[in-house]
């Protein structure tokens, strides 16, 4: 249920092209570097809270990649990390309800959690009482329809990186 004339409007892709143009410095060979690096390349390019949160989320990954952690727990380290800053949690549409399933899948692939990331961003259309985020400002009618923002930004990031 993808619908890009959104009463909230959908955020640029700037992670994608932020991202592709950092590759060349980016520490590529050291998972705890380059989520770190990825965390403020984020933070610095993304508008909005969701440009802050997915650089917390991967600053805590990062850290948890540091302490010996696989890749996927790192990055549920970092989920973590985004529900105890942000408060939000599964059903309160934001980004956690896309993350959340993306990181439930990642073991089985990037594929795998592309889709589960899209089927959760898209899921966001039809919760009508947001609980968090900026959209918890917005009335239940002006909600119905639309993807979360941050939902639909971190299911582009998960595409883009699983399209390569």
């Amino acid at each position: 249920m993808r619908n890009r004339a959104m009463a909230i409007p959908a955020p640029p892709s700037p992670v994608p092209r932020a991202l592709k143009g950092a590759l060349d410095h980016l520490p590529l060979a050291d998972a705890t570097q380059l989520y770190r690096a990825i965390g403020l390349e984020l933070s610095q390019t993304m508008g909005g809270s969701s440009g802050v949160l997915l650089g917390i989320f991967f600053t805590a990954a990062g850290d948890a990649a540091s302490s010996g952690k696989s890749h996927v727990e790192a990055l549920k380290a970092g989920l973590e990390r985004v529900q105890e800053v942000g408060g939000a949690r599964p059903g309160d549409r934001t980004m956690i309800d896309a993350l959340a399933p993306a990181l439930d899948a990642l073991e089985k692939g990037p594929g795998a959690a592309a889709k589960a990331v899209r089927e959760g961003a898209d899921a966001t259309a039809e919760i009508t009482r947001a609980r968090a985020g900026r959209a918890s400002y917005i009335s239940d009618e002006r909600l119905r329809g639309h993807n979360d923002p941050g939902a639909e930004a971190v299911a582009r990031l998960f595409e883009a990186l699983a399209a390569g």
